[in-house]
């Protein structure tokens, strides 16, 4: 706010304004009515990065394919938001348009949460070692992937919690009462409401596609199975050589038995062309995220 009104008057029309913060809907509300006629606020928050900071940490690469999201108002012209679309394009990323308030409900869900849930487990952890010493030194790559984020800076997640705060205790309270189920099941000794519990976790992340980066269901995915041999993932590219191919990744590849690649497209008509491709020249493949066959 104290940026924006220092700037304020300085500012032309046509210009527009927008930022890279975590959550949206109190911009959307205190900006605007700060800025002189025919300037425009745009709320912008990149779905990348990690928990490194400062210039050592700077990534040439961080954009791309990387959901970019935009947070207009009604009032936004169209010619604003094409504007933003092409910067962030030039950049590498992918553009994804949400209201202010969706977006801090869904960032709290996948972000947020998170990020007060691994702090929350490796302070548990770090009692249990005062009790137990040695505790922490038996965590493996599980505690370790589980916890990464806890090393962000507690300064900046502070200010991220409390300027979303109501979505974020709305989360909470939905988790707090997943935990419940989970504590009232171990409880009672109903083993197969636990095991039922974590089979539904299971099944939804394993639908999840692999790419790291923003909303992980925006891009259209295709397992494709290969041989163990030579050329065979060159095979697959070259039969794909007219279509956008937005990510690529072996999943498994077992010595004598082959294994599989994913590919990720940018849309449904690339996704489909693609499976049909590969189909026709003999490889096994297997549609994830768009319309299933």
């Amino acid at each position: 706010e104290q940026v924006v009104a220092e700037i304020a008057s300085a500012l032309a029309p046509g210009a527009i304004i927008t930022d890279v913060a975590s959550t949206k809907g109190r911009f959307a509300k205190v900006i605007p009515p700060l800025l002189p006629p025919g300037v425009y606020y745009v709320g912008g928050h990149p779905m990348a990065g990690s928990e490194q900071s400062g210039i050592a940490a700077a990534d040439p690469f961080l954009f791309q394919n990387a959901v970019y999201l935009l947070t207009p108002g009604a009032e936004t012209p169209p010619w604003v938001l094409a504007a933003l679309e092409q910067f962030i394009e030039m950049v590498g990323g992918l553009p994804l348009q949400l209201a202010p308030e969706e977006h801090d409900l869904m960032v709290a869900v996948v972000s947020h949460l998170p990020h007060l849930s691994a702090a929350a487990l490796v302070n548990v952890a770090a009692e249990f070692n005062q009790r137990y010493p040695g505790t922490l030194a038996l965590a493996a790559g599980g505690f370790h992937d589980t916890t990464r984020v806890a090393m962000g800076s507690p300064v900046l997640w502070r200010e991220i919690f409390a300027t979303n705060r109501d979505s974020l205790l709305r989360v909470l309270k939905a988790m707090h009462g997943e935990l419940a189920a989970f504590i009232a099941a171990l409880s009672a000794g109903e083993m197969a409401e636990v095991e039922a519990r974590l089979e539904r976790a299971t099944v939804i992340r394993r639908e999840l596609p692999a790419r790291k980066k923003g909303f992980l269901t925006l891009l259209y995915e295709l397992v494709v199975v290969i041989e163990d041999r030579p050329g065979t993932i060159a095979e697959v590219i070259d039969i794909l050589k007219e279509i956008n191919i937005k990510d690529i990744e072996i999943l498994r590849v077992r010595e004598g038995e082959g294994g599989t690649l994913r590919l990720a497209f940018e849309d449904e008509n690339a996704l489909k062309n693609a499976d049909q491709l590969l189909r026709a020249r003999g490889f096994m493949t297997q549609v994830r995220g768009g319309e299933k066959r």
